[in-house]
C-alpha cells in the first residue's frame, strides 16, 4: 500500500511519475550519497517491481527492508520471474537461435490474463519483460535452458554504445550517482525532496563538485575487463571501469574518469591502449 511513498525516500527519482506507466531509471543510495544499485522501476496494480543486476538482488533487498519500519510495504525477491530481452534487433545475425522472430516485439506480450508480464522500457530500442518461465517460453520462443553464446557481451555493448552505467556486487558504493551520469540520463530529481544519500548529491550538484565522469573507450583486442579494474595516464591511476563487454575481437568499455584526462587515450593495469569514443548524449 505504501510502497510508492517509501521508495520515494530511497532513491533518486521522483516515485511519483511511476503512477503514469513510465519506467523510472534511478538509484538506490547509502548514506554517503554512494550507489548501492542502479534499478529500473515500474508499477503495476499489484506492487513495484525492481530490475537490477542479480548479483545485488539480496544486498538491496536487505538495504531496503531495514528502513520499512512501520510503512505497509513488503520486500520480496521475485525469485519465480524470469527475464528476456524484447523489442529492437536484440541478437546478432551470428548469435540468433535457430527459428528466432527478429520481428517479434512488445505487442506480442499478452496484457491480461492469469500471468503475470511486467515490462520495463530499458532504453530507446530495447524492453525487458519479466514473467514466469512458461509464459517466458511462449511470449519468445526461447529455451530457458539454453545458454546463448555472447549474448550477455550483446547486451552489455549496448549498454555501453547507449552510454548507459551499470553498478554490480563489485562497484556496489564506489561512485556517486553524477559520476554515472544520472543526472544527465533523467535519474535524478532535485526537487522531490529528502532520499537516502541526498544531501551529497545536491551538494555535489549545486557546488560544481563534479570531478570525474563516465566516458567511453575501446580497445583493439584481448579480455573484458572488471568493474573499477584501473585506467591510467602517463603513470597515474585516473579511472576505473564501471562496464566492459568484449565482441568480436574489440572491448567496449564504460569507465568513470577525471575530466582533465577526457579525450585522451589512457592504459589498462596490463598495458593496452583505451581509445576515447563519442558518448550519445553531451558531457558538461
Amino acid at each position: 500500500e505504501h510502497a510508492a511513498g517509501f521508495l520515494q525516500g530511497q532513491v533518486t527519482h521522483d516515485t511519483r511519475l511511476l503512477a503514469d506507466g513510465r519506467t523510472l531509471l534511478t538509484a538506490c543510495n547509502n548514506p554517503q550519497g554512494r550507489v548501492i544499485s542502479l534499478m529500473r522501476l515500474r508499477q503495476t496494480e499489484e506492487a513495484i517491481y525492481c530490475l537490477m543486476p542479480a548479483d545485488l538482488v539480496e544486498r538491496v533487498a536487505g538495504h531496503l527492508r531495514r528502513f520499512v519500519l512501520r510503512a505497509r510495504v513488503n520486500v520480496q525477491i521475485a525469485a519465480d520471474l524470469h527475464a528476456a530481452w524484447m523489442g529492437g534487433q536484440p541478437f546478432s545475425e551470428t548469435l540468433a537461435p535457430e527459428g528466432y522472430d527478429a520481428t517479434r516485439t512488445m505487442s506480442a506480450i499478452p496484457q491480461a490474463g492469469a500471468t503475470e508480464v511486467v515490462s520495463f522500457d530499458y532504453s530507446a530500442d530495447r524492453q525487458v519483460v519479466a514473467t514466469p518461465g512458461a509464459a517466458l517460453r511462449a511470449i519468445t520462443g526461447l529455451s530457458l535452458s539454453r545458454v546463448l553464446p555472447g549474448i550477455e557481451d550483446e547486451w552489455w555493448a549496448a549498454d555501453i554504445a547507449a552510454g548507459l552505467p551499470q553498478v554490480f556486487r563489485a562497484s556496489c558504493e564506489a561512485f556517486v550517482p553524477q559520476m554515472l551520469n544520472l543526472d544527465l540520463l533523467d535519474a535524478i530529481s532535485f526537487g522531490k525532496g529528502c532520499y537516502t544519500g541526498q544531501e551529497i548529491v545536491a551538494r555535489t550538484q549545486h557546488l560544481g563538485r563534479i570531478k570525474r565522469r563516465t566516458f567511453r573507450y575501446r580497445i583493439a583486442g584481448g579480455p573484458a575487463l572488471p568493474p573499477l579494474a584501473g585506467l591510467a595516464l602517463e603513470g597515474t591511476k585516473v579511472g576505473e571501469v564501471v562496464l566492459s563487454a568484449s565482441r568480436g575481437g574489440i572491448v567496449e568499455l564504460l569507465a568513470v574518469t577525471n575530466l582533465d584526462s577526457r579525450g585522451r587515450t589512457l592504459l589498462t593495469e596490463d598495458g593496452r591502449q583505451a581509445v576515447p569514443v563519442e558518448m550519445p548524449y553531451e558531457i558538461g
